[in-house]
């Protein structure tokens, strides 16, 4: 097994960036439901303004924000501000819980996967499964409830695609 060395990072694909900084702006939005697309766009800002420094608690720099797709940031996180109550509603169809139980993080890598299903077919369904659940992984939230919720998300809103895997 080889060691991670100190100060060596896994690159990220400009798509997962962007997934990683929606996830962040999420978060925002969930512990402030007032906040809108601007404002979580200013709040993501302030995060940033530290070039070079890793954003506490993740492998994340301000700089990848510049490596991240922005069109793929803009759609999802305009999209899930935007159909938020819809996607809720799917959601609660497959998870055991109140949604409002569940912690932020694993709330908002839902959100995103699944209005990525919903809204995002040109994304194969399985990679949408398999980026959130890196995402869970990634801010240590439960990547099984994600995985589990989301492939049952998959076969309702693209039964055709999933049951042809």
């Amino acid at each position: 097994m080889t060691e991670r060395k100190e100060g060596h990072r896994q690159p990220h694909s400009a798509r997962h960036l962007a997934r990683v900084f929606v996830l962040l702006g999420l978060y925002q939005w969930l512990a402030d439901p007032t906040q809108d697309y601007a404002g979580i766009e200013a709040h993501l800002s302030g995060l940033l303004h530290d070039e070079g420094e890793q954003l506490e608690g993740c492998d994340i720099r301000p700089s990848d924000f510049d490596r991240a797709d922005k069109a793929l940031f803009s759609k999802l996180l305009a999209g899930v501000l935007d159909r938020n109550a819809e996607v809720a509603e799917i959601l609660t169809h497959h998870v055991d819980r109140e949604l409002s139980r569940v912690s932020m993080v694993e709330r908002a890598v839902l959100y995103i996967g699944a209005y990525e299903l919903l809204a995002c077919p040109e994304t194969p369904w399985r990679v949408v499964l398999n980026e959130s659940v890196e995402l869970a992984k990634q801010f240590g939230s439960g990547y099984r409830i994600t995985n589990a919720v989301l492939e049952k998300v998959a076969r309702e809103v693209r039964p055709d695609e999933t049951a042809a895997q």
